[in-house]
């Protein structure tokens, strides 16, 4: 249980808080922290043999099929997906031999990953969070940042769904592993009107975005996810995948302006001028996005959050 804190004034939580990082002992570094999370959260079998399988030429939709078959919740989620107004087909998918040959196998896998991920991180004891509006923020920053690559024109729009999904893990790690110094945060941005995010950085120089973006390379996930998440609150200094880290980085500004859900922050994040020049849309288009996107987003939390 997490014990009650009496309000302090700004230095004594400074205090308290600089104190909870050095007395965590292996933890004030960022490979450790990520190394310690490894050892209690992994992504399920499933999720493995399912890469297996996609690499052997060997491969039919029979054995893809049979392979996700034999996790009845799983197929379940991925049916409830595909038919959800993220992809909009005109017709019903009612198999999972239809869905992989519908929406393609790099796509089933993603939507495994995701799916593997909430599972994962559901079955943790994490006290002071409320999963569902954590998965509700998480569900809306994935479908508004890939309606984002959408009106940018942007191909396979879709692949941006899941780093935006996946952009605040790092936090539930964060609140398995340090969960006093969180909460002392937490304190910290109600008392000073502060970004959680920025609060982690001054008390660890790493974010939560660090962290996610390595836990997922610790797992083998590929870059064009992970690199998103850690680069989701700085697109300007992504790589290779700089367009996803700014529709991720505007959709999860956009998504704590209109309050949907809530991952920890409490206060809209500025959106880097970077990042809409990078995804060639303006700042004042964005509420005409996130007019049309609204609908698939309520539909996508309902089918993927609340099934």
């Amino acid at each position: 249980m997490i014990r009650a804190f009496q309000k302090e004034d700004n230095n004594r939580m400074l205090t308290i808080s600089t104190l909870a990082v050095e007395q965590i002992s292996g933890l004030s570094r960022l490979d450790c922290l990520v190394s310690g999370a490894t050892k209690l959260i992994s992504l399920p079998d499933i999720y493995y043999r399912l890469e297996v399988a996609i690499e052997s030429p060997s491969s039919t939709i029979a054995d893809f099929s049979n392979l996700l078959a034999s996790d009845p919740d799983l197929c379940a989620r991925l049916l409830s997906m595909a038919n959800s107004a993220f992809y909009s087909f005109p017709s019903k998918i009612d198999t999972i031999d239809r869905a992989i040959s519908t929406i393609g196998l790099r796509q089933i896998r993603e939507l495994v990953l995701a799916t593997s991920v909430i599972k994962t991180f559901n079955k943790v004891p994490l006290g002071m969070v409320n999963m569902n509006s954590f998965w509700e923020h998480s569900v809306a920053v994935g479908v508004f940042a890939k309606s984002l690559a959408q009106y940018a024109g942007l191909p396979y729009s879709e692949r941006f769904y899941v780093p935006g999904l996946l952009h605040d893990i790092g936090r539930l790690v964060m609140f398995l592993k340090v969960p006093d110094l969180m909460h002392e945060l937490l304190l910290q941005r109600d008392s000073q009107k502060q970004h959680l995010f920025v609060l982690e950085h001054e008390q660890l120089f790493y974010t939560h975005a660090d962290v996610g973006g390595r836990i997922l390379e610790s797992w083998n996930i590929p870059q064009s996810i992970y690199e998103p998440v850690a680069f989701h609150h700085r697109p300007d200094q992504s790589g290779e995948f700089a367009v996803m880290s700014s529709a991720v980085h505007i959709a999860d500004a956009w998504v704590n302006k209109y309050s949907v859900g809530s991952s920890g922050e409490r206060f809209t994040p500025q959106i880097n001028p970077e990042a809409t020049r990078l995804l060639g849309i303006e700042e004042s288009e964005l509420d005409k996005v996130w007019r049309i996107a609204v609908d698939d987003i309520n539909d996508v939390i309902r089918q993927f959050v609340c099934h």
